[in-house]
């Protein structure tokens, strides 16, 4: 019997153990949060086995998977070398940057425990536990940072998520943290402006953003996420973001001024790069 435990139960932690529970039938779940409303929903779902303290759901775990925010995560770490783990256990995390978790948990790997870094690349828009769902990550990659884990313990780790299908993909922490500020991150805070500065814009106006179409929507939908949580992330992968933001203010300066001075070639080349460079997005995901 497998002992997992999962600190967070929010939209990720949830959906962790929503994929567990899917899978192999000789799993025990034990879960923590914050909210025990969603840990005693989660109990009565089903979808862990029992709640129980961080303190105490740690030490009798196989698998410990931190699933809070990075914030919440490194301050884990510190608590988990203080405690009396089981000399085989492995330590990994789901948090969205990999610099910062992978420094605090060498704590744990001076105790000689297992840490192993990872990060899914899915999510919703939707929070909470209520929102976790099986097929979060079905198909999706699942980065990991190599720390100090054994072969064994990776594969019984990707066995216990073998119902989602994952693409995994090892990744170095520095390399992690510049690709998703840029295809995670980055487009998060462009969403967030989009639909800031026009509701600042039409605020006065009688339809305003009722008028709002599909593809205003679709552009915007992330920016729907918690605030709360991205706020973290954007404290914690800072020097990836800004200089990712220089780039991006500088592609819009230089369109701008096309626009500006009707430059037909300049304008078209922009929206054809963009038309191409999407419509092969498209196929290679439809191929992954």
């Amino acid at each position: 019997m497998t002992t997992v435990f999962i600190s967070g139960l929010g939209l990720i932690g949830s959906s962790l153990a929503r994929i567990i529970k899917q899978g192999d039938t000789d799993v025990t779940v034990l879960g923590a949060d914050p909210n025990d409303d969603t840990s005693q929903f989660l109990l009565a779902q089903g979808v862990i086995d029992d709640c129980t303290t961080f303190a105490e759901g740690s030490v009798q775990a196989d698998v410990i998977i931190l699933a809070g925010p990075v914030s919440v995560i490194t301050t884990q770490l510190a608590e988990l070398a203080t405690l009396s783990l089981k000399s085989s256990v492995l330590v990994t995390d789901v948090g969205s940057t990999k610099r910062q978790v992978m420094a605090a948990a060498k704590l744990v790997q001076d105790k000689g425990i297992a840490f192993m870094g990872g990060h899914p690349m899915a999510g919703s828009h939707e929070t909470g536990g209520r929102a976790g769902r099986a097929n979060l990550f079905d198909g999706a990659v699942y980065f990991i940072v190599n720390g100090t884990q054994r072969l064994e313990q990776r594969q019984l780790f990707q066995r216990l998520l073998a119902p989602a299908q994952l693409r995994w993909v090892t990744i170095d922490a520095d390399e992690h943290d510049r690709l998703v500020s840029q295809i995670s991150h980055v487009p998060h805070v462009l969403a967030a402006t989009l639909i800031n500065t026009a509701a600042d814009e039409l605020k006065n106006d009688p339809v305003g953003l009722k008028a709002a179409a599909g593809g205003f929507k679709s552009t915007t939908r992330i920016a729907a996420s918690d605030p709360t949580m991205w706020t973290a992330i954007m404290l914690s992968n800072t020097e990836a973001i800004t200089s990712q933001l220089d780039a991006y203010i500088t592609n819009l300066t230089t369109i701008k001024a096309a626009i500006a001075a009707g430059d037909k070639t300049t304008i078209h080349d922009f929206f054809d790069q963009a038309q191409r460079t999407r419509q092969h997005l498209d196929h290679t995901t439809e191929e992954g």
